[in-house]
């Protein structure tokens, strides 16, 4: 294969010439204007009634934030990409980073969907401590991956690992910034509900949420909330191999202890 695919390719526009430089006028090319991006509890609906404005505010917080990619998967139909965005606030004068898994939709010619989960959680702790996060190495070249079949039996696994709760704390994932005794919540007799799911040969990407009883694991601050019931949603880019299920998962910690704090 010499050329990208024409979703790689569009991809790799949004990642370099509209996400890392800022220009929404890349943004008109590529998404449609009914374009909806759906984030935990959230939606944002219509380009530029509603996405672009929260996107610009974003930018003007990190004037300077910049998108490095970690990987990539394409069926042809749907992608995902796992990626970490970074900058220094001009609200906090502190830079960080946080890691992300996002799911796209095209029309075969511009987006119409966008599911992403980020790690708002420890943008917040960086902020607050002044020590970013490095960010993990680029993938060398990831658009260069070609399209690749759904694979039914995958998304199977993949379907029955995530509704047995097992991605929680399984030791193959890793979840959101990685750090040593990072926090990570924990749940009294979690159930997770598949809210979308799609492969490309052995990888999948999924959105997916779980509910029960808060049980702690994101730090002492929030022990008071212990025993509310919540949900909380997490995005994933894994790999199986001979039903071993590697990758990356990505919570909303931050928004989840919020609606935490919201129902108490």
């Amino acid at each position: 294969m010499t050329d990208l695919s024409p979703f790689a390719e569009l991809l790799r526009i949004y990642a370099y010439g509209y996400t890392a430089s800022h220009d929404f006028t890349v943004c008109d090319r590529i998404m449609v204007e009914d374009y909806v991006l759906h984030m935990n509890t959230f939606s944002l609906r219509g380009r530029d009634e509603q996405y672009k404005p929260a996107t610009a505010k974003q930018y003007r917080q990190y004037p300077g934030l910049g998108f490095t990619v970690h990987g990539f998967i394409s069926n042809g139909e749907r992608a995902a990409l796992h990626f970490t965005e970074h900058g220094r606030s001009v609200l906090s004068g502190t830079s960080a980073s946080w890691q992300g898994v996002s799911m796209y939709r095209w029309d075969h010619e511009r987006l119409t969907e966008c599911r992403v989960e980020q790690d708002y959680f420890s943008r917040a702790a960086q902020q607050h401590d002044g020590v970013p996060l490095p960010v993990s190495a680029p993938a060398l070249d990831p658009f260069m991956a070609p399209d690749e079949p759904a694979s039914p039996h995958i998304e199977d696994v993949v379907r029955a690992w995530l509704e047995s709760s097992r991605w929680l704390d399984d030791p193959e994932i890793t979840r959101d910034d990685a750090t040593p005794g990072a926090p990570l919540a924990r749940f009294d007799a979690p159930t997770s509900r598949v809210i979308d799911l799609f492969s490309a040969s052995d990888q999948a990407a999924f959105h997916v949420s779980v509910s029960g009883a808060y049980a702690g694991g994101l730090g002492d601050a929030h022990d008071g909330l212990r025993g509310v019931d919540g949900e909380l949603y997490a995005t994933g880019l894994v790999r199986v191999v001979d039903g071993r299920i590697t990758g990356h998962v990505v919570t909303d910690r931050y928004t989840y202890l919020r609606r935490l704090a919201a129902a108490a």
